[in-house]
């Protein structure tokens, strides 16, 4: 049975800012790394990314698409919802989710954590994913055991994109 959790924070009092993302991008440096720890350049980094602002069940969030133009015409998904921003944070969003996958005693947690800071007219988008492979029964193989490991399980995927609002 595979569970996936998102938060999404309804409501928000007294944290976060109000940093609207929406734009079009132009990606200056792009960098990822599998493992973690080894960031090299992405060559199959968009130009250009495009952020949007949505709506999902009464919340807010920014979803963000890869493009080929500046215009921001040839685009498609990145991440798609899972991969949205929904809790706002200083100068920019989070996108945060959780997963648990089991097959026997075999046990997959992960969770993913990506935010989008803007600074002026510079955004940087950057997550990581952390997960692990464990031995556990399926009535404790969920998403909340992942989160409660957090960022002490390995590190296994990293991606930034630095990027200028156009």
């Amino acid at each position: 049975m595979r569970h996936l959790r998102v938060l999404a924070i309804v409501s928000v009092v007294g944290c976060g800012s109000d940093v609207d993302l929406t734009g079009t991008y132009r990606v200056d440096v792009a960098v990822k790394a599998r493992p973690c720890g080894t960031d090299q350049p992405d060559g199959t980094a968009p130009a250009f990314v495009k952020l949007t602002k949505a709506e999902l069940f009464g919340t807010e969030f920014f979803s963000y698409d890869g493009c080929s133009d500046e215009a921001g015409q040839d685009c498609s998904s990145i991440n798609g919802l899972f991969g949205g921003f929904f809790e706002p944070i200083d100068d920019g969003w989070l996108g945060f989710s959780s997963y648990a996958s089991n097959s026997g005693l075999n046990c997959s947690l992960g969770i993913t954590s990506t935010t989008a800071v803007l600074q002026g007219s510079s955004l940087v988008i950057d997550g990581s994913t952390y997960g692990e492979l464990v031995e556990l029964t399926e009535d404790k193989c969920t998403p909340q055991e992942a989160e409660k490991r957090g960022e002490d399980m390995p590190c296994t995927e990293h991606e930034r994109i630095d990027a200028t609002r156009l």
